[in-house]
């Protein structure tokens, strides 16, 4: 069965694993059923699905479209049955990519640059109708922000000491130097660089790119929603703001921190 693939291409911390997981509970799309993602204390930090995971440097895109199909283990956990879409008369699927969600040269030290070669591979397998790329703006600005910093933490303490050695942008070694505020200096370069940098250059990704405001979807913009449903050739859905409430409540627990 050949699928309609829409790829949803994104920085840590726009919570692009969510609107993967929105995207498909559309008409035609896969459903995968969703999925917590918590911290090591136990918070809940994102929302997703398991199924629309491409890992790239592991498998084909071919091979992981088929996972779901056999018995998947991984860390002692048989894993497909939160692979296997719900919709069986499915046409359509929202894809991510694992680990580099963005085609960049670096995971999550931005310095703007994307991985050519990566992306070529990744065009060429997944030979996507839309890439849809969630941006940040005004909308849960603090708590888009806020959260990123708890995902950081879980991944890369913001104290963390770099050897000379480390492969580093210019840009990071700025703000990763700087002592005084490590964790506002984080926050700086994220709103100031990667922010304005995905919305200006979203093109780059190829013709069929488009950018959609993450806080917008999140908080029900009907006007960004329905940007959404015509980049995915699908109608809206009656129950978007039922859908949508659990990272609605997710954002409000990080509005504060």
């Amino acid at each position: 069965m050949t699928l309609e693939n829409h790829l949803v291409l994104y920085q840590a911390g726009h919570a692009g694993t969510f609107l993967v997981w929105l995207i498909n509970q559309h008409k035609n799309f896969s459903q995968y059923d969703l999925q917590w993602k918590y911290t090591k204390a136990g918070d809940k930090l994102d929302l997703g699905c398991f199924g629309a995971d491409w890992y790239h440097d592991d498998e084909t895109f071919a091979e992981s479209r088929s996972n779901w199909l056999i018995n998947l283990v991984y860390d002692g956990a048989t894993l497909n049955p939160d692979m296997i879409p719900r919709n069986k008369k499915r046409t359509k699927d929202a894809i991510k990519i694992v680990p580099n969600h963005c085609c960049q040269t670096d995971l999550v030290y931005f310095d703007g640059k994307i991985d050519e070669t990566l992306l070529e591979k990744v065009m060429g397998e997944v030979k996507p109708k839309s890439i849809i790329i969630p941006v940040a703006g005004t909308h849960l600005k603090d708590e888009i922000l806020n959260r990123w910093m708890a995902w950081r933490k879980e991944n890369i303490p913001v104290d963390k000491v770099f050897n000379a050695s480390d492969r580093l942008s210019e840009s990071m070694r700025i703000f990763t130097y700087n002592k005084k505020n490590p964790k506002g200096s984080w926050k700086q370069l994220w709103w100031n660089k990667t922010f304005p940098w995905l919305k200006e250059n979203a093109w780059r990704y190829g013709d069929n790119s488009h950018t959609i405001d993450i806080g917008k979807i999140i908080m029900n913009v009907e006007s960004e929603y329905l940007k959404l449903c015509a980049i995915i050739d699908e109608e809206p859905l009656k129950n978007i703001k039922e859908l949508t409430r659990p990272m609605r409540e997710l954002m409000e627990s990080y509005k504060n921190l």
